[in-house]
């Protein structure tokens, strides 16, 4: 089976492609900057330095928010071709952190309260009305950027005022007391496959490995493990990060669809890529599995309707060997009577009726 890792080629993309290499017969890394889509009438096609892209049995797309557009694209015009465990609409959701929200709230995920204004002077009327101190956050921030707490009305409005340059949506979130900490789970499917608790640094309150961080292993709760789960199938992420604020209760404040391994990796003392590598490799077998068996009943279907098949003849010792498709479409036995006529290069077997 064939891989091909579509990334910015990370190092955790790579480490991922190192532990695939033993299960996949053909692994190949794809810088995702030098990827084509072409929009024609007769469909979208995906090129690769520009050369059509090889066909793969799986192909799993990681990447910033910048490449949104790109990694939608050719993941819709791929995704019946291969196994991908990141549909296509999960990057527009997933890569947008109010997107996020909304479909988690639609799927009953918890989530801290939060606000979007479109403008500040919006933003400052839902300021003059919450109790601080709160979150404020940009949509498509990374790795704990664009992340800002303000603890009075008169700092938030500063900070408004800062943002304003981004011209970009202001996020406001309620603050939930978790010591600086909070938690991030890895999903990998229906399991999780690596946790850690996150400890910001006395000086910082953005609880990521980015921003100087510590992590150390956890084990989640059974209620933890169920809400991380829940997350990443509202989003439709087979693979991602589900980080958690712990307060009162378990509340999920963002998906990540490319995350950082190094840090979870070493907290929790888990070949964290290995296990990735090896949960695409037992779905690309069960994706191929599913194709193959499609593809047949379509083809038993086509025959059922009066198309034709083409095929070769496969004789030995004079004897005629009917392909498999052909004896299960026509339902004969092994011990049926039929009748055989021949006109003139037609073979024509018809069942006797009992």
């Amino acid at each position: 089976m064939k891989l091909a890792i579509i990334s910015l080629k990370g190092e955790s993309s790579s480490k991922i492609a190192d532990e695939a290499k033993e299960l996949f017969k053909v692994v190949d890394r794809l810088d995702i900057r030098k990827i084509e889509v072409h929009a024609t009438s007769k469909g979208l096609n995906v090129l690769y330095e520009g050369k059509s892209i090889e066909k793969y049995d799986c192909i799993y797309v990681r990447g910033s928010h910048k490449y949104l557009l790109l990694q939608r694209t050719l993941t819709e015009a791929l995704n019946k071709e291969a196994y991908m465990p990141i549909q296509p609409s999960a990057f527009t959701i997933g890569h947008d952190k109010f997107l996020t929200l909304a479909e988690l709230q639609k799927n009953k995920v918890p989530i801290p309260t939060t606000y979007l204004a479109a403008t500040v002077g919006s933003a400052k009327k839902i300021l003059s009305k919450i109790n601080f101190p709160i979150i404020m956050k940009l949509s498509s921030g990374t790795q704990g950027k664009g992340v800002m707490s303000a603890d009075s009305l008169q700092s938030a409005n500063s900070i408004l005022d800062t943002l304003e340059v981004f011209k970009q949506p202001y996020i406001i979130e309620e603050y939930i007391e978790t010591n600086a900490t909070d938690i991030r789970l890895i999903v990998a499917g229906d399991k999780i496959i690596g946790a850690m608790k996150r400890k910001a640094t006395s000086e910082e309150m953005r609880a990521n490995i980015h921003m100087g961080a510590i992590g150390s292993n956890f084990v989640p709760s059974l209620e933890i493990e169920e809400i991380s789960l829940k997350a990443a199938k509202a989003i439709k992420s087979d693979i991602c990060a589900v980080d958690i604020l712990e307060g009162l209760k378990p509340m999920v404040i963002e998906v990540n669809l490319s995350p950082g391994l190094e840090g979870i990796t070493k907290a929790t003392g888990k070949n964290i890529p290995k296990l990735i590598a090896k949960f695409l490799y037992e779905k690309t077998k069960k994706f191929k599995s599913s194709k193959t068996t499609k593809d047949y009943n379509d083809v038993l279907k086509e025959i059922d309707n009066g198309k034709e098949i083409i095929t070769n003849l496969n004789i030995k010792t004079g004897k005629i060997r009917l392909p498999e498709i052909i004896t299960k479409t026509t339902r004969f036995k092994d011990d049926d009577e039929v009748s055989i006529s021949i006109d003139k290069g037609k073979i024509i077997v018809k069942k006797i009726n009992d």
